[in-house]
């Protein structure tokens, strides 16, 4: 997925972020769909205007090397994502056959914690997939209402783990974590991936 000129073009911005774009120029496949790309927002940061990608069932930003299969189209470093309004559920922009979805796990065990699964694999005990939207204002993609993530350094390269902002600073045993906002983003010409599933 590319990001249009518009959009970047919009960086220069005195607000430090991106425009603004319309549910509608993020791209939708339904009146209930809506198709985009995500940028994490955190001046003076490693992570800040890096896109989110997918791998190993867990939400990525600054990824050296994405781990997807992509439908008729070269590897890709980040990922798309579809939002359903009607059900408040967040997926990855697959063929639809396998489904892959998000899920996030606030409980004391999953401290927020967020990942995919794909078909038919059922999501943990106490996983949440709805409360997903987009702030139509500020476009930043929001979880339980509140658009507050947290990017936290992996360990394995320059890649951050995305998670929302639960209340806890370092969580799930990281440490360092940077507090973001998560920029909806729009994308030209949507590539449909398959991300790794283990």
């Amino acid at each position: 997925m590319q990001f249009t000129t518009l959009a970047l073009s919009a960086l220069s911005a005195a607000t430090g972020v991106f425009g603004a774009p319309t549910s509608q120029e993020a791209g939708t496949t339904s009146p209930d769909q809506v198709i985009f790309g995500v940028m994490s927002i955190r001046s003076a940061s490693p992570v800040h205007l890096t896109a989110w990608g997918a791998e190993h069932k867990g939400i990525f930003t600054n990824l050296s090397n994405q781990d997807a299969d992509c439908y008729n189209s070269p590897a890709q470093n980040s990922a798309t994502f579809v939002l359903n309004k009607a059900d408040g559920t967040l997926s990855l922009y697959t063929e639809g056959k396998p489904w892959q979805q998000l899920f996030v796990d606030r409980s004391g065990m999953g401290q927020g914690m967020m990942q995919y699964t794909t078909g038919a694999e059922p999501a943990p005990r106490n996983a949440e997939r709805g409360g997903w939207a987009i702030d139509e204002a500020s476009q930043h993609l929001t979880f339980a209402g509140s658009d507050a993530f947290l990017a936290c350094p992996s360990g394995a390269d320059s890649s951050y783990r995305i998670l929302p902002y639960v209340g806890i600073e370092n969580p799930a045993g990281y440490t360092d974590c940077l507090s973001i906002a998560a920029r909806v983003v729009v994308a030209e010409n949507p590539v449909k991936c398959l991300y790794s599933q283990n």
